[in-house]
């Protein structure tokens, strides 16, 4: 699912860049080579960069090894 429009950002870029060390919207847009255009998605990406974080935590260490 497209959470940025404007630059075709999506919910698994999203997670992508969290696992890589994104934890604001600038960094997610960094990291997916973009810059940020209208801020119409600023509050969606927050949640969704939130939600990623707690997934991560909570997923046993081994469970992050083996998906790697």
């Amino acid at each position: 699912m497209y959470v940025c429009i404007c630059r075709a950002i999506r919910d698994r870029d999203i997670d992508a860049a969290v696992r890589a060390g994104a934890r604001r919207p600038a960094d997610v847009f960094k990291a997916c080579g973009q810059t940020p255009q209208c801020g119409g998605c600023a509050c969606d990406m927050r949640k969704q960069i939130e939600q990623t974080i707690a997934r991560e935590q909570a997923m046993p260490q081994t469970m992050l090894a083996a998906a790697d």
